[in-house]
């Protein structure tokens, strides 16, 4: 779901290989932080950002 959502916000195909490999190893909780940063992010790097 998170896949889709970003590809809906930021546009189709930007994620790349790290990132999609990042979503299938990803914990719930990461998923849910990363859902909850999709509302603010300017881009796929601000949801993504480990910082």
């Amino acid at each position: 779901m998170l896949q889709r959502l970003v590809n809906k916000r930021f546009g189709q195909n930007i994620l790349d290989f790290h990132i999609q490999e990042r979503l299938r190893k990803a914990t719930p909780e990461q998923l849910n932080l990363w859902a909850e940063r999709i509302l603010d992010a300017k881009s796929v790097d601000e949801v993504f950002n480990d910082n």
